[in-house]
């Protein structure tokens, strides 16, 4: 019988195979699940423009890029704790990926999507998490810099308290601060999409209320399915949508764990058809958040995140509870949804619901096209 300290160690094992390696037992994993996918799916992907507003550890293009279809990804460019130069040599970093990658382009403005379509290259749009590395004496010339050298999507907190607005993990549910005020009117003066994904919950209301254009969740899923901090109200949805701005379905698993039944694409699906119901088809988008470049993740993080799960859940975790079930690396992702490179199977799942054609192409891209060209 394994000890608790192994059990740990096998979980961390498995993480770091997912995550921070590409090897063919996942490759083989991920493809499988597209297989058995319709070729009306396969073609309605050809034809959309698909947008993930949430990816990371991008290095090079990848088989799993090709595999998803993606127009355009949002990046996390900058780390979640970044000081204003470790910000900037992670910027750097991603300009030298892009720049000697031809299937790679940067995204600047909305028409470049269309273009990323046209040359079948995948548009990377810069962005972060948090916002701390924003911080200066002057925040709207930090906003302006940021912009010139191209961020175009920015969270204002990342699960903690930044100087801007609390996380959605701080526990004490404050606002908005005077520089967080600062930051997103310089955000909407000069064309960076407020995020407001890992946020708290007033700070968000606050957010929405103070905003002129449209502001984003790029990433959460209905807090009415699955209570989880990281999801957010119908009330958070609906102010959104009524900035005209959109909610991203994510795969994130812990954010479909009910503490019982395990994540699948259906219950992703579900997520969909929740905020349909709630806010309307065009207010509805993906946030993936998986690998850009698969076996990319940084191994340190996983370490953080193995302790994280053995310090403060313990056996009722998801990760826990996976291992005793022998799910393996489905730990890690909803079952029929791994990566990015099973978009289409969501187009699949869509379909199979009976979404029709120009409705899936909203939430696969033009809603986040859409909220580009308003908020840019």
């Amino acid at each position: 019988m394994l000890t608790e300290e192994k059990k740990y160690r096998q979980i961390f094992e498995i993480s770091k195979r997912f995550a921070c390696e590409d090897t063919p037992e996942v490759k083989q994993m991920i493809l499988a699940i597209n297989a058995s996918v319709s070729d009306e799916a396969r073609q309605l992907n050809k034809e959309s423009i698909i947008i993930d507003t949430c990816a990371f550890s991008l290095e090079r293009y990848s088989w799993n890029l090709r595999e998803s279809g993606c127009t355009a990804i949002n990046c996390t460019v900058f780390g979640t704790k970044d000081c204003n130069s470790y910000a900037m040599r992670n910027l750097i970093d991603y300009y030298s990926a892009v720049r000697y990658d031809k299937n790679l382009m940067f995204i600047f403005e909305p028409d470049d999507i269309l273009n990323a379509k046209k040359q079948g290259k995948v548009g990377v749009i810069i962005g972060a998490q948090s916002c701390d590395f924003i911080l200066h004496n002057d925040i709207e010339a930090s906003v302006q810099a940021h912009h010139m050298m191209g961020l175009r999507m920015m969270c204002i907190a990342y699960n903690h308290r930044s100087f801007a607005a609390d996380g959605c993990y701080t526990g004490t549910n404050a606002g908005i601060t005077n520089d967080g005020r600062k930051m997103i009117r310089a955000m909407q003066k000069y064309g960076i999409t407020v995020d407001l994904s890992h946020v708290g919950e007033l700070s968000t209301l606050e957010a929405m209320d103070m905003s002129e254009r449209p502001v984003v969740f790029s990433h959460s899923n209905p807090r009415g399915l699955f209570e989880h901090p990281r999801n957010v109200t119908d009330e958070q949805a609906r102010k959104c949508a009524a900035t005209g701005g959109v909610v991203g379905v994510t795969s994130y698993p812990v954010t479909m764990w009910d503490g019982e039944h395990f994540p699948t694409i259906d219950k992703f699906c579900d997520c969909v058809d929740y905020f349909v119901n709630l806010i309307g088809i065009d207010h509805v988008g993906i946030g993936i958040d998986s690998n850009a470049t698969i076996g990319a993740y940084e191994h340190r993080k996983i370490v953080y995140f193995s302790k994280l799960i053995r310090e403060q859940q313990g056996k009722d975790s998801l990760a826990y509870k996976s291992f005793d079930a022998g799910r393996g690396c489905l730990a890690e992702c909803p079952e029929g949804l791994m990566n990015m490179a099973n978009i289409v199977n969501i187009t699949d799942h869509l379909l199979k619901r009976g979404y029709h054609k120009e409705e899936i192409q909203k939430i696969l891209g033009l809603n986040w096209l859409r909220v580009f060209r308003e908020s840019w």
